[in-house]
């Protein structure tokens, strides 16, 4: 029996129709989405399967994997300490989308919850199971999916009865928390280009009665205007702003060589340690607590009230290429507990996609503008530091709290052509900065050929040199301790090899393994590959060069397959035909002229740290 069947029973006179239609949970929540009863037509599995795609697309944005597999009797579960959601294998297209839709509802708005269980699971049950079960029935909806077999319980089941325990304040709360997590998923389905195949419903079909919450959760909840995000997070930097001067941030960042007047410059500020100091302010001055828990200011607690998402920690906005504050990032102070983030970034909302923007592009839009070359690095100060000590001539940007993405590339190319004027990566100098330097090559590689990475001195980052030895000391490492990026990507596939390397056979496999690395790279950077392979795997320049050449086809066909299969992808840099013959080119005459190895071997551990090959992809550039 569906939920529009379901006969409401228990107190409050619920067998009686009028009562049936006020708690009718489902079609009340058709009614506040103005979302059409599930459609009739005959089940499409082409559209569900791209209504999957789409919300896998939205899994990984929140950082999470998905797969079908085994999850015993369950249709699906999340586990968040693999970061992993995982749906049943046997289940349909249509259903293995409510499944998803399910769990991106327990991640949406139960991570807190999972954070605390031993399990690293949410127990799906009660209120949240009504709220991930409410959140699949709307996708589903939305996209005109069949929705017959989500059933939900008595609304007195899981918002009680009982006056004192406040059933109707309940309701509201949880129709808040569907209705915000039900936007942020139908959001993405519409960018995605997901339409419904609802069939036209009859202008004589009679709305559902909503429960008795149901005009005041529709006037709590209305779609809000990019403005309104403007506004309050405008409210919001000057609440941290003023919170500032009585704290321990200006001596913090005093420390880190990080002067009054940058902090002024950069709106440096403070979140107090008080659970509700910035909800508070903001609802004071009449901000709706929807609006504030949307823009990711505050979230719910499991009582239901607002509480901050910053607490006791250095903020710092992040600004949009506009200008336009739409989210902050903050920093914990150096004695907070060993369980807490050093950095906390705002979640996902209407305007902010952590996978989308570089903080500090907008506050050196202007250098760059002049010319400056754009350095990498990984954490907001470290940027603060590079635009400090560069004098102009080089300025920080920072992925927030994720590797770097094509999209960020795409945002900084258009701010400075990274063709002409190229880009330095300063990551950490241990084993995660170098995998994350070759995995920022390979979507750099595609805007340009210039790219350096910045050698630091072991156990230290840019603000870290900056504090100790200064700005003249960081711009000198910036001009001089620099080295081709290529050169790490090389590095890192030969360290896999190294162990092996004195025997004949570990030679070939790490030179059939970074052949085709430097076989994709751009001319420029090929002789000097070649050169440097020769001397690590201790084989003459010829037998390099012949298995570079041979890995060239493999290139090739790799990059037609992928032509075939993304016809309107945007063109590459350069064609493949093109690049491959001058990659030729430039190998003979470099053997040729007898160039010498011009590096060795950088940094090899004495063992492989993965075994899994790093591909370099064709990558296009955006137009």
């Amino acid at each position: 029996m569906n939920a529009e069947q379901r006969p409401a029973s228990g107190s409050d006179n619920a067998g009686s129709a009028p009562a049936r239609r006020r708690l009718d949970w489902a079609g009340w929540l058709r009614h506040s989405c103005r979302s059409p009863l599930p459609g009739t037509l005959p089940p499409d599995p082409g559209h569900a399967e791209s209504v999957w795609t789409a919300l896998t697309h939205l899994a990984r944005r929140e950082g999470f994997t998905v797969e079908r597999a085994n999850c015993a009797d369950a249709d699906g579960f999340t586990t968040w300490r693999n970061r992993e959601i995982r749906i049943h294998p046997d289940t349909t297209h249509a259903h293995a989308v409510i499944a998803l839709a399910h769990q991106l509802g327990h991640i949406l708005l139960h991570s807190q919850i999972a954070n605390l269980e031993p399990s690293g699971t949410v127990p799906c049950t009660g209120i949240r199971q009504v709220e991930a079960d409410s959140i699949a029935y709307l996708t589903a909806t939305h996209v005109g999916i069949d929705t017959t077999a989500i059933t939900f319980p008595h609304v007195s089941s899981w918002a009680g009865t009982d006056p004192r325990a406040r059933p109707i304040a309940t309701i509201k709360t949880v129709a808040t928390r569907i209705l915000a997590a039900t936007a942020t998923i139908t959001a993405h389905l519409d960018a995605s280009g997901i339409s419904s195949r609802q069939p036209r419903v009859s202008a004589h079909t009679p709305s559902p009665a909503a429960p008795r919450a149901q005009a005041t959760v529709q006037r709590a909840v209305p779609l809000v205007a990019e403005s309104e995000y403007v506004r309050v997070h405008n409210a919001a930097v000057q609440f941290f702003c003023s919170q500032m001067p009585a704290s321990w941030v200006p001596a913090y960042l005093a420390n880190r060589g990080i002067t009054p007047a940058v902090q002024d410059h950069w709106r440096a500020g403070h979140a107090p340690a008080d659970w509700e100091a910035l909800a508070h302010h903001l609802r004071t001055a009449g901000f709706a607590e929807m609006l504030i828990e949307a823009a990711g200011l505050a979230r719910r607690s499991r009582r239901g009230t607002l509480i901050d998402t910053f607490r006791d920690r250095a903020i710092l906005p992040i600004r949009s290429p506009e200008g336009t504050i739409i989210a902050f990032i903050g920093r914990a102070p150096d004695n907070a507990g060993p369980g807490v983030p050093k950095y906390l970034n705002s979640p996902a909302t209407a305007l902010y996609d952590k996978s989308e923007v570089l903080f500090g592009l907008w506050e050196s839009s202007d250098a760059l503008a002049r010319g400056a070359r754009p350095v990498i690095v990984e954490g907001p100060l470290d940027a603060i530091a590079v635009t400090s000590a560069g004098s102009g001539k080089y300025v920080g940007v920072a992925p927030c709290g994720t590797a770097l993405t094509a999209s960020q590339v795409t945002a900084l190319n258009h701010a400075v052509d990274l063709s002409t004027v190229g880009v330095t990566v300063a990551f950490d100098p241990d084993e995660a900065g170098r995998a994350a330097a070759v995995r920022a090559y390979h979507e750099l590689v595609p805007f340009t050929e210039q790219m350096a990475a910045m050698i630091l001195p072991a156990n230290t980052d840019p603000a870290q040199i900056l504090a100790e030895s200064g700005p003249a000391t960081l711009a000198a490492m910036l001009a001089t301790r620099i080295r081709p990026l290529s050169d790490l990507v090389i590095n890192a596939e030969a360290a896999r090899w190294s162990r092996w390397l004195r025997f004949p056979e570990g030679q070939v496999h790490a030179l059939r393994a970074a052949a085709p690395l430097i076989a994709a790279m751009p001319p420029a950077h090929v002789g000097r590959q070649v050169a440097r392979l020769a001397a690590i795997v201790h084989l003459d320049h010829a037998t390099v060069t012949e298995a570079v050449t041979d890995a060239l086809t493999t290139v090739v066909a790799g990059q037609a397959t992928l032509a075939r299969q993304h016809p309107m992808a945007c063109q590459p840099r350069k064609q493949p035909s093109a690049a491959i013959q001058a990659a030729g080119r430039d190998l003979s005459s470099k053997i040729a002229s007898g160039v010498p190895s011009t590096a060795g071997p950088h940094s090899v551990p004495d063992k492989p740290t993965s075994t899994d090959q790093p591909l370099l992809p064709a990558k296009r550039v955006p137009h």
